[in-house]
């Protein structure tokens, strides 16, 4: 089920502030950054925190070893050879997104990216994510899906 939820956003800096510092000290050649509606004032979400590492593809295996040594692997995301999530122990709901910079699993930056230029978009994002508040959350990530694959194929 999506929730839309609020969360004390000291709690949730200091979180992400945590996860970061223990992400980046796992695997420190690698560009790691917060993702996700966090990542950007004013976006709805269900206040958990997404990590993305991003690699140059001869780094992906040496720094998925680094992020198993020190993660659990999250059996409810995507695992092969381009893209691999882990979750973080943490009281809130902490996950990483491994990827390779520029596949087809590299489109976070992009999609922040346009949410920054277009606050319009933004608002677009919201509504979305409130027409979801209280419904599957397979259903809810599926409309999502789409919504950040209109906005990246119309740039």
């Amino acid at each position: 089920m999506f929730r839309i939820a609020a969360i004390d956003q000291a709690v949730l800096r200091r979180e992400c502030d945590r996860a970061l510092a223990l992400v980046r000290a796992a695997v420190p050649q690698a560009e790691v950054r917060e993702v996700g509606s966090t990542a950007i004032p004013g976006v709805l979400g269900k206040q958990d925190i997404d990590l993305l590492v991003r690699v140059p593809e001869h780094q992906f295996e040496a720094t998925r070893a680094s992020l198993d040594a020190a993660f659990s692997r999250n059996p409810n995301q995507i695992s092969n050879a381009r893209y691999q999530g882990y979750a973080v122990l943490s009281e809130l709901d902490v996950a990483i997104q491994l990827t390779i910079n520029g596949c087809e699993y590299d489109s976070f930056v992009q999609f922040l990216d346009a949410l920054r230029a277009e606050p319009e978009l933004i608002e677009r994002y919201n509504a979305l994510k409130r027409s979801w508040d209280g419904r599957p959350m397979s259903e809810y990530r599926a409309a999502k899906a789409a919504f950040i694959d209109e906005v990246l194929h119309a740039r």
